[in-house]
């Protein structure tokens, strides 16, 4: 509620994206103003475009949200831009809250626990036969990530923390990523695991 929602196409019909797309698009949202940027995208080396414009939009206290990837269930899967330490990496699980096989896997196991490091997945949120838009104006059900990764922004989006400083600096990003840490609740394997980071945040 009371949210606007601006969308910028940076991919072609065929699912292909360029980097130079992504990056003007992260800067273009930061300079008009947007809280939160989701990215259902992904791929397997990090762009440096893209990772300067994260930089960009972090320093402009916005809070980016990227899919983990479909590329499960191996340690090491996670896409870019989500291993990006400044990027919320969002997987996948089903209705039984089972990590989904596809959903890509961190390396949360051999880093600091409950630290957001490179390469490190954060959370995950219901990514298995989610009903969702579609072209042509109708829905259709889907699994992936990217499922997943709207969940979490979404509820990033209720959590906001708009008065939210530090020393006069607004941080209301890192206060509201911190509160979606405090509302996870850690699905299986115990802990800060390759599957599901911090676990499921929800209110």
């Amino acid at each position: 509620p009371e949210t606007d929602i601006y969308a910028y196409k940076v991919c072609g019909n065929n699912g292909s994206c360029w980097s130079d797309d992504i990056a003007y698009a992260i800067q273009t949202s930061v300079d008009r103003g947007v809280n939160i940027i989701s990215m259902s995208l992904g791929g397997d080396s990090e762009s440096s475009l893209i990772k300067d414009a994260i930089t960009y939009a972090v320093s402009r206290n916005v809070l980016v949200i990227a899919a983990a990837g479909n590329d499960g269930p191996y340690q090491g899967s996670l896409d870019y831009p989500g291993a990006n330490p400044d990027v919320v990496a969002v997987g996948a699980f089903n209705s039984d809250f089972d990590i989904a096989e596809f959903s890509s896997r961190g390396i949360n196991s051999i880093t600091e626990p409950y630290v957001v490091e490179e390469g490190d997945i954060e959370f995950v949120a219901p990514g298995v036969n989610i009903e969702s838009t579609w072209k042509d104006g109708v829905y259709v059900i889907l699994s992936g990530t990217s499922m997943a990764t709207t969940h979490i922004t979404g509820l990033a989006a209720i959590e906001w923390q708009r008065n939210a400083v530090d020393d006069l600096i607004s941080v209301s990003a890192s206060a509201t990523r911190d509160l979606l840490h405090t509302f996870s609740r850690d699905l299986d394997p115990f802990g800060d695991d390759d599957a599901s980071g911090f676990g499921f945040p929800h209110l």
